[in-house]
């Protein structure tokens, strides 16, 4: 159990739908952990869309994938990454730089938010749209419109950064009072200790190597990331045991992917051996093959209430 100071505990705001309340949080489990612990003891699974994209035509990272994505997907989880313009303010983009995805040229951090807005975003597919980078704020409104979970990548490009981070982050979500609806995203036991210090209402997903990463760290505050590539089923039952749900990724680089291997014979019912292994939480970058293998088990989801 995480043992808090006075001074973390004033740092926190309210639980969702009490944004603009004294700047006090609870020391409680969140809010989603009992969503989460309902998807598993139901034998239920949960989607994350990898980039909150289900289908070609829609940007990544943008409001058309956050909403079409969560009515195509019951229960779904909206991965997302959040970058800071030059004038402070989140936007949604996986890149340091605006070029891949959009109209617009440099780093982010080297752009205002007039200059990301200015910018349109290009689809997978490579069409233009009429679309403009949101704002965190925009995407948290979004999906909260659509009933998702928004899951917020903290890169890691050094633990200060990411911790660095994840205070504007935590910030703008208590600003959103979206507490009861969000995932921080965080890569090392270190991290995820310092987050959910940081953050004690709100979910953190863990990446962890072995169950030992779970040590000092709430257990019902937690979703245990455990990579991509390589199925681990002996540690999915290890953080089950702790009482932790297991997230694994079929996502990645095209044709290298799980997604991709799945899908080359046609035949992507691997996707149940991995939920049958004690996967809750799969993330991929084709949530709409997994929700085909997986439609009874997405749909035990509906009867766990957020």
């Amino acid at each position: 159990m995480i043992r808090l100071s006075l001074a973390t505990v004033l740092m926190a705001s309210t639980v969702a739908g009490c944004a603009g309340a004294p700047p006090v949080a609870p020391a409680s489990a969140p809010q989603l952990a009992a969503y989460f612990d309902c998807v598993r003891e139901r034998g239920g699974i949960a989607i994350s869309a990898h980039r909150a994209q289900s289908g070609e035509d829609q940007p990544e990272n943008s409001i058309q994938a956050i909403e079409a994505t969560g009515r195509a997907i019951p229960g779904a989880i909206l991965e997302m990454d959040a970058t800071l313009t030059r004038d402070g303010v989140l936007v949604m983009m996986h890149d340091d730089s605006l070029d891949r995805t959009t109209t617009g040229r440099g780093r982010v951090a080297d752009n205002t938010l007039a200059q990301v807005k200015a910018a349109r975003l290009r689809a997978p597919d490579g069409t233009l749209t009429d679309a403009a980078p949101p704002t965190l704020e925009e995407a948290l409104a979004a999906a909260g419109r659509v009933g998702a979970i928004a899951s917020i990548d903290l890169k890691p490009s050094s633990e200060a950064a990411t911790l660095a981070l994840a205070r504007q982050v935590v910030d703008q979500v208590r600003r959103s009072g979206a507490q009861a609806r969000v995932i921080l995203i965080t890569y090392t036991a270190e991290s995820a200790r310092a987050v959910a210090a940081l953050a004690p209402e709100m979910m953190i997903s863990a990446g962890l190597d072995d169950v030992s990463g779970l040590d000092g760290l709430n257990a019902a505050q937690i979703l245990a990331w455990t990579g991509a590539g390589e199925p681990r089923p002996a540690l999915w039952r290890a953080v089950g045991e702790r009482g932790v749900e297991a997230q694994f990724g079929t996502l990645g680089a095209p044709g290298r992917r799980l997604d991709d291997v799945y899908a080359a014979d046609g035949d992507v019912s691997e996707y149940r051996a991995l939920f049958e292994q004690g996967v809750t939480v799969i993330a991929t970058d084709a949530p709409l093959a997994v929700k085909g293998v997986l439609g009874a088990e997405l749909a035990a989801v509906g009867r766990c209430a957020r």
